[in-house]
């Protein structure tokens, strides 16, 4: 069985050089080899699987495509990233997570402290992790993520997997998002271990979160913490967006003091002072909720899809 796997590794690399170095196609590949013209596909395919075959696009200019430039100059924005959008939820959250591992293994060094907030988003990043040991790194949840319904949430997953991918020290916040009084969450921040968490997450020297579209099927909605009734009044108060399990509403601000005054989680001032401050959200339907964090200023670099650059550049 070993002879056997060898020798189709040795095919592999053999057809892998003579398309990409010796720029032989693949009919004259098939013939060298004795193999169909399909069966060359395949073998190019496998090689770039198995990490025989990496390609890396190299931009001469380090601007990016199009609509990422126009994305940067309209809203003032460090990084930009638009991925293809996706036939499925499930490829556009894989794209988009793919694209968020490969934008902090660009800025990730030692003695870094990485915030992360939680949703299914993030949780399709750490899918795309490539192992890698930084020296000195801290991981800390953003916000509290403990759902009162049923729902997962991975919260603590999230943090934990891309502690356990850097080699890095979780910190955890195993607390529901949102608690009854602001005099419940006090009593909850002062206990130390909370409060040396939350303190990392302040100076987290990068943030990476998502933004959701707040209404019925928002995760804090799915998460049990509001009731429908609820719902609809935050929504007539403006309510679009949550940021880290804050709500706001078209024009950034936030929609309602009183439950910001319940929420445990980093405050969304805080965003804006990290030095990398990352949202990664796609989907057009999310295109108001993204514009309202742009309206905020609460991120400096932005993971999205092209139907949302479209939205967000008015060519929609």
């Amino acid at each position: 069985m070993g002879q056997l796997v060898i020798d189709r590794n040795l095919l592999l690399l053999e057809a892998a050089r003579l398309y990409y170095e010796h720029n032989l196609n693949q009919a004259q590949i098939a013939t060298k080899l004795d193999v169909s013209r399909p069966g060359v596909s395949r073998l190019l395919q496998e090689a770039r699987d198995a990490g025989i075959v990496k390609i890396q696009i190299v931009d001469p200019g380090a601007n990016g495509t199009r609509l990422e430039v126009a994305l940067r100059e309209k809203y003032s924005l460090r990084h930009v990233v638009v991925v293809p959008s996706g036939p499925s939820d499930a490829v556009l959250k894989s794209r988009l997570g793919s694209a968020l591992i490969n934008l902090l293994d660009n800025f990730l060094a030692e003695n870094t402290t990485l915030g992360v907030s939680w949703g299914s988003t993030l949780q399709a990043a750490t899918e795309h992790l490539k192992p890698r040991s930084v020296d000195n790194m801290t991981v800390v949840q953003l916000n509290g993520g403990v759902s009162k319904a049923e729902l997962d949430t991975h919260a603590s997953e999230i943090a934990r997997r891309i502690g356990d991918n850097y080699h890095a020290i979780p910190y955890l916040l195993p607390l529901p998002a949102i608690v009854d009084t602001p005099e419940l969450k006090q009593a909850i921040i002062s206990d130390r271990h909370i409060a040396k968490t939350l303190k990392l997450a302040r100076e987290a020297d990068i943030a990476a979160f998502t933004i959701g579209a707040f209404g019925s099927k928002s995760v804090l909605v799915q998460a049990d913490y509001f009731e429908e009734t609820e719902v609809q009044a935050l929504i007539e108060q403006g309510a679009v967006a949550d940021i880290c399990s804050r709500l706001i509403k078209a024009d950034g601000s936030i929609c309602s003091p009183e439950l910001d005054d319940r929420t445990i989680g980093i405050e969304l001032e805080e965003l804006k002072a990290k030095p990398y401050s990352i949202a990664v959200a796609g989907g057009a339907e999310k295109a108001q909720a993204i514009k309202a964090g742009l309206a905020g200023g609460y991120f400096f670099s932005l993971i999205t899809d092209e139907d949302v650059a479209a939205i967000l550049l008015g060519e929609d």
